[in-house]
């Protein structure tokens, strides 16, 4: 089916990122490949489907890759891209303002599929995902875990012979995964080889029959998740969380003055049905706080956020802001009580180099600071791996660095308040480190993070209050032990995180 022979990829005047890596893959089965953020798995990923170097040309490509025997090079481009199924990292970037089946259907309309067997696969596909209540609706309008679930299922429903998933279960709720778990389970029957890039094997651990880690641009040699999954010292060399890892206790700091008040929080943003998404949601922030928000995938907790910061509309309720009632501040005003690092940095980055976003997060004003700005600018940038990268474009970043300056250009605000939405950063040993000590950091100088996350362990580390969100507004607010323990946790329907399992 796959075969993949001394595979090498760089670029000019860089170490390459991949080195003479060597795998096969039958058809049916299933391989994970995890390594950390910047180990070269995307680029590995669009090599074996065939992206680079057909359309993205790679100076230091060497090596084969084939396809049912024949060299990739060798098959023509509408065919290839009817054998090979592709979801990429950053779903955005695959994704138009369709409907839901309309999007799910397009790569079958691509390969001249009857009607009818397009609108049964679509159908089909949308019940094993239980996807069927987006039925109508836009995909723009979905949450980000939508959107993934639904590119997934166009993937899925086309029937190619090699399904290729980068980072799959990024942004997906606990029980969004279980849902593509059992529906990656089915593909074993269906003939397909299913390639994967994750850094989450513990999700898929039980779905794969193979993993391999990459690190320095080496695979290691494929095996059986049960002889990998409990090596701590495997996962930890290539600079990966331990699937497995215990947990540690959480650092407890007193609490200050508070910092946000909302109350009665209803939104003008509503479901397809009218109801608003959030109908009553309240709760305070008070100084040195960590809180993790937790909901379901479309439950609300990024419409919540950009509701405080003005991104969005409100139809009644109050947020009150260092004292004073903010509902009419302007977004610039409100962006000085509160820091917002979104899931893609892409969508608050303008301008022309890293060390001006820094400038502008410290300033507030855009272009060339003082010698001090400058120099704290520099000082954060190297304390969040980004020395040297002053004058880089920021959309030239990878997805990880952007998290990186993302909480760089938070602690450079001063504000507050920061709000970090599913950092992936958190996904490998050294991210997580970076988000932990920034946590710290912010609470040490009498801040308040909040972290939107699916990423339960993170959690349980970094947080000392949980909130979830849930049935039009806050479902439970408490302690994060209270918090494993309540019905709003148990409405979810989701396992209990690594390590706490059995705990009452």
């Amino acid at each position: 089916m796959l075969s993949v022979k001394r595979l090498g990829l760089g670029f000019e005047g860089r170490l390459p990122l991949v080195r003479e890596v060597s795998f096969g893959l039958n058809a049916g089965r299933r391989l994970l490949i995890c390594g950390a953020t910047g180990s070269g798995k995307t680029t590995l990923l669009q090599a074996v489907a065939g992206v680079i170097p057909r359309l993205m040309p790679n100076p230091g490509y060497q090596g084969e890759v084939e396809l049912d025997g024949t060299p990739m090079g060798d098959i023509p481009k509408d065919d290839l891209f009817q054998m090979v199924g592709l979801v990429g990292q950053n779903v955005e970037e695959q994704l138009w303002d369709l409907g839901t089946e309309d999007l799910i259907a397009f790569p079958m309309e691509n390969r001249a599929m009857a009607r009818d067997e397009i609108r049964a696969r679509v159908g089909a596909v949308m019940r094993r995902l239980e996807l069927t209540h987006l039925t109508g609706r836009r995909v723009l309008s979905l949450s980000g875990g939508e959107r993934r679930m639904v590119a997934m299922a166009a993937a899925l429903a086309s029937g190619s012979k090699l399904l290729i998933l980068d980072e799959p279960t990024t942004g997906l709720d606990p029980e969004a995964r279980s849902r593509l778990r059992r529906a990656l389970r089915e593909e074993t029957g269906r003939d397909t080889a299913v390639l994967i890039a994750d850094q989450d094997a513990a999700a898929l651990g039980d779905v794969v029959d193979e993993i391999a880690l990459l690190a320095e641009g080496r695979l290691s040699v494929p095996r059986a998740p049960e002889e990998v999954l409990s090596q701590d010292a495997l996962w930890r060399e290539a600079g990966l969380l331990p699937p497995r890892a215990p947990r540690h206790p959480r650092e407890t700091q007193p609490t200050g003055p508070r910092l946000l008040s909302v109350e009665g929080l209803r939104t003008r943003l509503a479901r397809p049905d009218g109801t608003p998404i959030l109908r009553d949601a309240g709760f305070t922030l008070a100084a040195g706080e960590a809180v993790a928000v937790l909901g379901r995938n479309g439950a609300g907790k990024t419409t919540l956020f950009k509701s405080l910061l003005g991104l969005l509309p409100i139809a009644a309720g109050k947020i009150i802001l260092d004292g004073q009632e903010a509902q009419r501040w302007t977004t610039a005003k409100r962006a000085r009580q509160i820091a917002y690092v979104p899931q893609n940095m892409r969508q608050i980055l303008f301008n022309l180099t890293v060390i001006e976003e820094m400038l502008f997060a410290i300033t507030a004003k855009a272009g060339v600071g003082d010698t001090a700005a400058r120099a704290r600018a520099s000082e954060l940038l190297a304390r969040y791996d980004l020395a040297g990268q002053e004058e880089t474009n920021p959309f030239a970043l990878s997805a990880r660095q952007q998290g990186q300056l993302g909480l760089a250009c938070a602690e450079a605000t001063g504000a507050p308040i920061a709000i970090i939405d599913e950092p992936l950063l958190a996904r490998d040993l050294r991210g997580r480190d970076l988000l932990e000590r920034f946590v710290l950091g912010m609470r040490a100088a009498g801040r308040a993070v909040m972290v939107i996350t699916h990423d339960l362990e993170l959690a349980d580390d970094i947080a000392s209050r949980m909130l979830i969100v849930g049935q039009g507004g806050i479902a439970f607010d408490g302690p994060v032990e209270a918090g494993w323990r309540s019905d709003a946790f148990a409405a979810l329907g989701w396992e209990l995180p690594f390590g706490l399992a059995g705990t009452n």
